[in-house]
């Protein structure tokens, strides 16, 4: 009797793609729209950053809780406009996680306290961002097509190109072909921003977003660094074809507050400079 032909399992391309497009929309509602569209989307972010760090580092339930407060709160009060508070949430928890996961002879504790400021420098770099007048909705919009751009260009010609490995201990599929892809995607679109902008600082624009698109690289290489020390291949299962959301966001974590800190260093939007 014939076998009945099993169904194909769908590429790990196909998943990234259906996960993308399912995401991508929802997140740009959500930025647009602001409000608790946005304050929504960032604590479930927050909240799923403090499980899947946890995860990694195999915090005990007590320490899993306090990183989960620590995010969730440093996350409302910026989200409430209290950047100062949102700090002292951080270096709060940060100095409790540090000492409470060396009592409990937790996994990986420094890794786990390491990661309170890690993350709740990008979460509060999102939030301010959003709703600072320096940031807005352009500059937003613009960092994470740098970085959405940077995944895509460095996936595409990885897998394309191949070469040379990039960081082989770390992450041995990264390529320095990979890397080069995700800069020339970036600084495209920097150059499709301003001309969108009718500006003139082409130069200025795909030069930053190249910076960026590097900052995006070092982001994605440690998380991987990350996962390889704790021997875990994703950081969580919750989106199909990228892992956690760690995974997704590795690029985000390190751009929002590069991002952050030139605008407000410069006292503008990068998009404005000339």
């Amino acid at each position: 009797m014939a076998q009945p032909l099993a169904r194909p399992e769908p590429s790990e391309l196909t998943l990234r793609i259906l996960s993308a497009a399912v995401i991508l929309p929802l997140a740009i509602s959500a930025i647009w729209l602001g409000g608790w569209a946005f304050a929504i989307m960032v604590l479930l972010i927050a909240a799923a950053m403090s499980w899947e760090l946890s995860r990694l580092c195999q915090a005990a339930p007590g320490l899993t809780i306090i990183v989960s407060v620590t995010f969730l709160l440093t996350s409302g009060l910026a989200i409430y406009g209290s950047f100062l508070g949102s700090i002292a949430i951080a270096g709060v928890g940060m100095a409790v996680v540090a000492l409470l996961s060396r009592i409990s002879r937790s996994e990986a504790p420094f890794i786990l306290t390491a990661g309170i400021v890690y993350i709740s420098a990008a979460l509060l770099s999102v939030v301010w961002l959003r709703v600072s007048e320096s940031g807005g909705l352009g500059l937003f919009f613009w960092m994470m097509a740098v970085v959405v751009v940077t995944d895509v260009g460095a996936y595409f010609a990885g897998r394309g190109i191949g070469g040379p490995k990039l960081a082989p201990r770390i992450s041995p599929a990264k390529t320095w072909s990979g890397l080069l892809g995700g800069v020339l995607c970036a600084a495209l679109a920097g150059a499709v921003t301003v001309a969108v902008r009718d500006g003139d600082n082409f130069v200025q624009v795909m030069a930053i977003a190249g910076i960026l698109a590097v900052v995006a690289q070092i982001g994605d290489l440690v998380e991987s660094g990350v996962k390889r020390h704790v021997g875990v291949k994703d950081s969580g299962n919750l989106i199909p074809g990228h892992g956690g959301v760690l995974d997704r966001m590795d690029g985000f974590l390190t751009v929002a507050p590069v991002t952050a800190l030139m605008t407000w260093i410069a006292g503008g939007s990068p998009l404005e400079w000339q």
